[in-house]
């Protein structure tokens, strides 16, 4: 059986100011679509947060329902689909009875599609168990289970009842969105709880033929070969600047022998941290130009205009940093009482920020009290 496991679409997502919705539809449709007409699988899985948040944007919508409306109806390929952490899983499976008639099959919640998904290829039946984001509230509740206390716990309660409906000897795909222990997560992720417990033993997997995750953002293989999550369609943080994205295409053989490929998908425009003193990053000669931008710089000292003078070559830089900044007398008046400096005195120190090399002269210090004393007498306060 050939499968193509994807996950994280994050449909929605914002990226320091600006929506995505039309970028990620256009890795949709011209790379995904087209890979999956190209391999044929028997199914496409995909292992939640199918939007970045609970109530994503009419557009992102629109675009999850064209691509399963090319997959299920036009392609004929059953879509099956669960909720993750950033999912709102009864708004997810709206309509699911209806939707599982024509091929798309989406678990919102834990108490959905307890039964498996049996799909059919020349060897016989794999069945899919469609395993939700389990919050261990939601499980607790929807089980009456007090030893329900933790992601694990709750997402073995998951599984077990997923599993009384299990006929022996066929081959098993479980989809699941979860942190298993040891993995490698980015700073895109939105932690599951505080601490270690989230956290989920890859042992909880390894009944089953192949497992499909979902919710670390880099494609990679948690504890065994057949227990892999695809990551994430696209970068949504400078965090994953140096991850490979796309996704996995699993091809089973009828004695349960899984072999994984990963195939990648890019984005038009990149996330990339450029590192360099600021004078040697402009004038540096990049045909990328139009790519999201960090700026780690080594400038030692404050730069004028910085963000405003970097985006007249690179349009799209979103964040700046300094790590080797130094630390002024200035810098530390920032944390202080602001109350306790003179009018003159805040000033001089923004000033001196802002122009390390340039002391302000005479005529600019009684310009700036001039105007200072031109503000508090409007306020009708004396200074």
């Amino acid at each position: 059986m050939r499968i193509i496991h994807t996950a994280d679409w994050h449909l929605g997502k914002m990226f320091y100011g600006e929506y995505l919705t039309a970028v990620q539809r256009r890795i949709l449709e011209e790379q995904f679509i087209p890979l999956v007409e190209s391999y044929r699988p028997h199914a496409v899985v995909l292992a939640g947060d199918v939007y970045d948040r609970s109530l994503p944007p009419v557009e992102a919508v629109e675009v999850f329902s064209r691509i399963a409306t090319i997959l299920v109806k036009d392609m004929g390929i059953p879509f099956l689909v669960i909720a993750g952490n950033h999912d709102s899983g009864q708004r997810l499976s709206f309509a699911g009875e209806l939707l599982e008639r024509e091929g798309l099959y989406i678990a919102g919640e834990p108490s959905e599609m307890e039964k498996p998904v049996t799909l059919y290829d020349e060897a016989g039946p794999v069945d899919f168990l469609l395993m939700p984001y389990a919050d261990p509230a939601k499980v607790r509740t929807a089980f009456a289970d007090t030893a329900v206390c933790d992601h694990e716990s709750a997402l073995i309660r998951l599984r077990d009842e997923r599993c009384k409906h299990l006929a022996p000897r066929r081959r098993t795909v479980a989809v699941a969105h979860a942190f298993l222990a040891g993995g490698t997560g980015s700073d895109s992720e939105r932690p599951l709880a505080v601490g270690g417990s989230e956290a989920v033993g890859a042992d909880v997997f390894s009944s089953f033929t192949y497992t499909a995750l979902g919710h670390l953002h880099g494609p990679q293989q948690a504890g065994s070969p057949v227990v892999r999550y695809s990551g994430s369609l696209m970068k949504y943080s400078f965090g994953e600047a140096g991850q490979d994205k796309g996704v996995v295409l699993v091809d089973m053989d009828g004695d349960g022998t899984v072999r994984t490929t990963f195939r990648p998908l890019e984005a038009k425009r990149d996330v990339r941290i450029i590192k360099g003193y600021f004078a040697d990053i402009m004038a540096a000669e990049d045909g990328r130009t139009d790519d999201y931008v960090l700026l780690r710089m080594e400038d030692r000292e404050p730069i004028l205009d910085v963000m405003g003078r970097g985006r007249k070559k690179y349009p799209h830089l979103a964040a700046l940093e300094m790590p080797n900044r130094q630390v002024t007398e200035t810098d530390g008046r920032r944390n202080g009482n602001f109350r306790k400096y003179s009018d003159d005195e805040l000033f001089s120190s923004f000033a001196a920020a802002m122009r390390p090399d340039m002391p302000l002269s005479d005529e600019e210090r009684r310009l700036a009290s001039a105007i200072w004393d031109s503000i508090h007498k409007e306020e009708g306060d004396t200074p």
